[in-house]
This record gives structure tokens, sequence and C-alpha cells, in this order.
């Protein structure tokens, strides 16, 4: 009897202990899924100056293609390009209801036929290697696109590992309008976009994602 009651006992604490260890590998895992599901969302304006949106009033502005910095495969970046491009286009024009926009695909259509695509390159070399903007090169832009003020952009986007199973989004977006008269910048801001997740829910699509980079940025102007 002694033996049958100890029996149910010690069943009874090894249940306990079963569950026990059931609820805390539960709690670290939901624990784990929420911090890996969570979004990280920031945006600031990086330029010194204050500026008032009446400046751009009945004047043209061209805006270049954003061009990027990443460690995704270029299938993945080529799609998030497109789509940020389109949505950059769409926030100028609303943004700037009263100015002439010279949209992303003219752009870069106007260079093309003057033979000088490359000079968006050169552009950016120069601004990564020295942190200002080469004034000739704003100025022959400037010219070429018969426009007041230039809008460049730069992504940065990368894949995310989220532990073993997991995976992510990240990337940034820094936007900049250049005066072509002064050669100055007339305003500027960024957007930082990160989701991660696992068993698939780190994805983001690229439309959401530009979406989401583009208003971040332009929730400052």
């Amino acid at each position: 009897m002694r033996k049958l009651v100890f029996s149910k006992k010690r069943a009874i604490l090894i249940g306990i202990k079963k569950k026990a260890v059931l609820c805390t590998i539960f709690l670290v895992l939901l624990l784990f899924i929420s911090t890996s599901c969570m979004n990280v969302r920031k945006a600031e304006t990086i330029s010194d100056t204050s500026v008032s949106k009446e400046q751009f009033a009945h004047r043209t502005v061209a805006v270049l293609p954003v061009k990027e910095q990443s460690a995704l495969t270029t299938d993945s970046l080529l799609s998030l390009r497109v789509a940020i491009n389109d949505k950059l286009d769409d926030k100028v024009k609303q943004e700037l209801p009263n100015s002439k926009i010279i949209d992303t695909k003219t752009s870069v259509n106007i260079l093309n036929d003057k033979g000088k695509l490359g000079i968006m390159d050169d552009l950016i070399k120069i601004y990564d290697s020295t942190g200002v903007f080469d004034k000739k090169l704003i100025a022959s832009l400037g010219d070429m696109l018969k426009s007041d003020y230039i809008i460049f952009s730069r992504l940065k986007a990368e894949k995310m590992a989220v532990g073993i199973i997991g995976k992510g989004f990240g990337a940034s977006l820094e936007v900049v309008i250049i005066a072509k008269a002064k050669n100055e910048i007339a305003w500027a801001g960024s957007g930082e976009f990160k989701r991660g997740g696992i068993f698939g829910f780190g994805t983001t699509e690229n439309k959401k994602a530009a979406e989401e980079l583009i208003h971040l940025v332009f929730s400052k102007f």
C-alpha cells in the first residue's frame, strides 16, 4: 500500500515538473516570437536648415531614381527600387502640388538621351567620400534636367537573420533635396524600417516596405 501511495505521489510530481517545463518552454517561445516580430520604425530630419514648402512653389523639381548600397540579391533589390521610385514620385507630387515635377522615369530618359547616365554614379562617389555634392555636377544636372531643385535618394537594404530559424528585412532610405542655384541642401530626411520574425513571419513585400520608408522619410518634411 505504501509503495502504491509513493508511486502515485511520484507520478503527480513528475506530471507537475513536466507541466512546469512545458510552460517554461512556451513562455520562452512566446517571448522570442514577440521580440522577433517587433517592427522598428525611425524617422529624422538630417538637414540643419528648416524648410518651407512655399519655396518650391512654381519651381521645377527633378526626381532622380534611388541609388543603393545593399546586401540583398540583385533581383530582390531591383523590385524594391522600382517600388520606391514609384512611391517617391507619388509622394513628391503630393507634398509639392504647386511645383512642376520631373519624375524618375523622365529624368532617366533625359540623361540617357544625352549619354549622361554616369553622372549620377559620379555624384554618389563624391558624396560618399566627401559628404558634399560636387558643384559642377549639380549645375550640369540642373541644366540638363532644366530644374531648380534635384531630389537625390540613397537606399541601404539587407536581409536579417533572426536566430537559426528566423529571417527578416531591414532598410534605410535617405532623401536629399538640393537647390541648384546655391548648390546647397534645401532639405534632407531619413527613414529606417526593420521587421524580423520566425517561421516565415519576417518577410515584407517590397511595395509595403517602399511605402513604409517613403512615409517615414517625409513624415518630418
